[in-house]
């Protein structure tokens, strides 16, 4: 059988164990047959721990010692050993209860706990010490309502358990209900002796001294009178909190070696600590601009706030001042691996923008010899003996010189790319002009303006993300035959606004998300015009964004930065 159907029996396992437990106290810990049943108990038990891995391998030494362990349990098996390996079932059982938040497998561990306690009492006490017999009537009642409840058990649909990989015993509830059940079995015995009762009459007088003892204990811990009480002072010194924790940490180290992007890294994280908390109901994080959440707001609420992040947990109760350490430590662990996740990223980009950099200035002597060429294109087109028409004429002297000097620009940059030189300021409306009848062969775009276009513009700014924009465009036209694109510039007291608005599909959301963050993967070039042309609109006042990303209308709009 593989350890992960182990896992998914152990429900299973539980119940089997319980059944075979009952029908040993049934026999008597004095028969073969019981003493059989007791060894099939234990290696049931084995199956169900919840303290190793399914998937771990025993070694020799460890199967010797159990093997060791049965074999004494099997050949000098007495009441007192069932009656004290039962307390100690009940303790395992108990410290998994309170770890549960859904219902059903809840109830479960708690008729479990409620069938260890009646055998306890009922059944595994009088065989330990035979003055503590009940009456029979209540005897016989607790042989016939075990197997009842264990019917009940079986029937319970299977929920969901918190921990699916590995089950989590709270040490501390544990010896609790194991301290608790062996006050009550020797305070009743106690009081038989000392006052003369009856085993009932001792049970109960017994569980109504604890009832009060535990009632002032529960007044002492937390008296709601001003004061914290034993509570408060008992968290000061106890500052681990269980096994949960740390698995979320070991979970979270390796997440921050698996995942890079910091905002997938902080969604994985959240999503951990709803599956390794079980205290933890829902949450909130805001870290910069990215907000996320999960679970329910209600409850009671923390939160905290490290490195610019705010995060907000709803917990089921109030946190104790050694939770709300350990919470404050989550949240500044988080804090701080998302600002190395942001670092690493800021790097990678600085790298690749490098690199990018020196390829361009691998590419100046190409670009020289393009000037060149321009320059005497720009010459011919000035010479009046020319062959061609005045408009052609026209057209080159208005044109060609633009280009040459736009090229000349573009070289400076990429021979220094960290001096980003002035904008240099054009008539709106003779550059709109100029432009409109450089792309007049594209009869797929179209060009809208307002009547009045007084002012200047930044020539390169405008031309340069006018130009990404319809070359995108030409690349987005080549899957989606009919698109048509409308390059509208209007003027207002702000300043210009250029926008550009296609009816093609919507740009998929991870690629939205990183426009002019960063470069994005492109199978036709670096990925990195708008993130370049997006950069020197910012440095001359200006913002290029995304302003509507919807099938049929995508619009991309430079406008002034606020």
């Amino acid at each position: 059988m593989t350890p992960s159907r182990l896992i998914n029996l152990r429900r299973g396992f539980l119940l089997a164990l319980l059944l075979v437990l009952y029908l040993v106290l049934w026999q008597g810990p004095d028969t073969f047959i019981g003493r059989t049943l007791f060894v099939v108990h234990l290696g049931l038990f084995m199956l169900w721990q919840p303290f190793v891995h399914a998937q771990q391998r025993l070694s020799v030494t460890s199967l010797l010692a159990l093997a060791g362990v049965v074999a004494v349990a099997g050949a000098f098996l007495t009441g007192w050993m069932i009656a004290l390996w039962i307390m100690m079932l009940a303790g395992i059982v108990g410290g998994k209860v309170l770890l549960f938040s859904a219902r059903s497998p809840r109830v479960f561990y708690l008729l479990a706990l409620a069938f260890l306690i009646v055998a306890l009492l009922l059944m595994a006490a009088p065989l330990a010490v035979p003055l503590a017999k009940p009456p029979e009537p209540v005897r016989w009642l607790g042989y016939a309502g075990l197997p009842l409840l264990l019917l009940v058990m079986a029937l319970l649909p299977q929920g969901q358990e918190p921990d699916s990989s590995r089950e989590v015993v709270d040490f501390i509830y544990s010896l609790f209900v194991f301290l608790l059940l062996a006050v009550l079995m020797l305070g009743t015995l106690a009081t038989m002796l000392l006052l003369g009762s009856g085993y009932i009459e001792a049970l109960l007088q017994a569980m109504l001294l604890i009832g009060v003892v535990l009632l002032l204990l529960g007044l002492a811990w937390n008296p709601h009178s001003g004061f914290s009480g034993i509570g408060g002072l008992f968290s000061r010194y106890v500052l681990s909190i269980g096994l949960p924790v740390e698995l979320w940490l070991q979970v979270l180290s390796d997440l921050a070696l698996r995942e890079e992007d910091p905002q997938v890294f902080l969604e994985l994280a959240f999503a951990e600590i709803g599956q390794r908390l079980p205290w933890v109901r829902g949450a909130e994080w805001t870290a910069g601009n990215s907000r996320g959440c999960f679970g329910t707001t209600s409850g009671c609420r923390w939160e905290s706030r490290q490195r610019g992040m705010v995060v907000v947990l709803y917990t089921r109760l109030a946190l104790s001042p050694a939770m709300t350490w350990h919470c404050n430590l989550l949240a500044q662990l988080l804090a701080q691996f998302y600002a190395d996740k942001q670092r690493a990223r800021d790097l990678k980009q600085s790298s690749y923008m490098q690199a990018v950099h020196e390829t361009g200035a691998r590419l100046t002597h190409d670009m020289k010899n393009l000037l060149q060429s321009l320059n005497a294109l720009c010459s011919a087109g000035i010479d009046p003996g020319a062959e061609s028409s005045r408009e052609y004429q026209s057209l080159l002297r208005r044109q060609l010189p633009a280009i040459t000097e736009r090229l000349a620009e573009t070289l400076a940059r990429l021979s220094a790319p960290q001096n980003l030189s002035p904008a240099r300021l054009v008539d709106a409306e003779e550059w709109w002009r100029d432009f409109a009848q450089r792309m007049a062969p594209l009869s797929w775009v179209t060009f809208k303006a307002h009547a009045s276009l007084a002012g200047e513009v930044p020539a390169e700014v405008f031309s340069g993300v006018a130009d990404n924009l319809i070359r995108n465009a030409a690349e987005k036209r080549l899957s989606e035959p009919g698109l048509l694109l409308q390059l509208e510039l209007m003027g207002n007291d702000a300043g210009f606004e250029l926008s550009a608005v296609d009816n093609g599909s919507a740009i998929d959301e991870a690629t939205a998300s990183s426009l002019f963050v960063g470069p994005v993967p492109s199978e036709s070039g670096f990925g990195i015009g708008l993130y370049q042309a997006a950069r020197y609109a910012q440095a001359t006042g200006y913002r290029l964004e995304l302003a509507e990303n919807r099938a049929g209308r995508v619009c991309f709009r430079l406008a002034p930065g606020s």
